[in-house]
């Protein structure tokens, strides 16, 4: 199991009950943890752990042996942040919760669909969200929409399907790892640090992979 949980970490994925239980129990003993983040260390990445929900490898270190592809990382969250939140926007909306989804979150996608169905306003939320290049697609039913944007989710990480039969999804920890660079990122605005043009990019990649 060591080498399996080194290698998914290393690869940049997030470890966490729903995506990768095995692996999850394995981190969640604290000889195993220990030993995963010694492995770590040389390479300038430590094991890091949001609310015991989720493990991934954080870098330690921004110089010229990895600026390359903490950038691409960076890139890649940057781009997914605006479709994947106004997605849980309107899931909110739909099904009339008063908290964003989290790890673990169940998501029917028969009573999502029922919801934006008999509501015109989330059924053209859903249609700018296949606007988005995370979601595009040409698709104009609204249940092939819908299918199409949280198979996009499911390939992101974001969502896990335990049965490919069935309509449940499970909101994986990666979903809290994308609150936690939302947090972030309102932070980053209120102190206004694009004023800072000469070191802006790397403090900000830095911590948002610390």
């Amino acid at each position: 199991m060591f080498k399996q949980v080194a290698e998914a970490l290393l690869s940049g994925h997030f470890i966490c009950p729903t995506a990768y239980p095995d692996a999850y129990d394995y981190l969640s003993q604290q000889a195993n943890a220990d030993k995963i983040d010694a492995f770590l260390k040389p390479l300038d990445r430590t094991l890091l752990s949001l609310d015991g929900e989720v493990y991934y490898a954080a870098y330690t270190v921004v110089d010229d042996s990895n600026r390359g592809p903490i950038r691409e990382a960076f890139a890649e969250v940057r781009s997914q942040l605006r479709p994947v939140v106004e997605w849980m926007d309107m899931v909110m909306t739909a099904l009339g919760q008063d908290m964003p989804i989290r790890a673990r979150d169940e998501i029917r996608m028969t009573h999502l669909l029922n919801a934006i169905e008999h509501e015109p306003a989330l059924s053209e939320q859903l249609n700018r969200l296949t606007q988005l290049t995370l979601f595009k697609t040409s698709k104009t039913a609204i249940s092939e929409q819908l299918s199409w944007v949280l198979q996009k989710l499911e390939q992101s990480g974001y969502l896990v399907k335990p049965n490919p039969q069935a309509s449940l999804y499970l909101a994986t920890g990666k979903i809290d790892y994308l609150h936690r660079i939302i947090a972030f990122l309102n932070d980053a605005e209120a102190l206004e640090l694009d004023k800072h043009a000469a070191n802006a990019e790397d403090v900000e990649q830095q911590e948002l992979f610390l």
